[in-house]
């Protein structure tokens, strides 16, 4: 028996990975700190009470002489009954939904990379979209 939130997380999927290797870099013994930024995309269809959400994470794109950069991007679907609670919804929790999956993909990929593995930490989402939505808009 599962709990009934009245919110479905019917798919994910990769919908980009792309990664670029710096072989020269020397990496020092404290690390680099890690510049990230994060995008979000939303499609409703209002008739279907279904929500697309597009997560992207842009790994070390203004550092100079980065380890690497990389951009992941996962698409998920969500399916509600009640549209307003997947608009709702949509601002904090899909994102939430989705941000595993990409800590999951940047970590096999700068491991297979033979690099240490970048194990992303835990975010707050919300704040970070937020006042990312907010500084564009300033």
């Amino acid at each position: 028996m599962g709990i009934k939130t009245g919110i479905n997380f019917d798919r994910i999927a990769l919908a980009e990975l792309d990664f670029k290797l710096n072989k020269d870099i020397k990496l020092p013994k404290e690390g680099i700190p890690v510049d990230i930024s994060f995008k979000q995309k939303n499609s409703f269809n209002s008739d279907k009470k279904i929500l697309n959400v597009l997560l992207t994470v842009i790994l070390f794109h203004e550092t100079k002489n980065p380890p690497f950069v990389m951009r992941v991007s996962v698409e998920g679907t969500f399916s509600a009954h009640d549209t307003k609670e997947l608009q709702k919804f949509s601002k904090v929790h899909a994102p939430a939904h989705l941000f595993p999956f990409i800590r999951e993909i940047v970590g096999n990929t700068t491991m297979k990379a033979n690099i240490p593995p970048l194990l992303l930490p835990p975010f707050n989402l919300s704040a970070i979209l937020k006042e990312q939505k907010s500084s564009k808009m300033h």
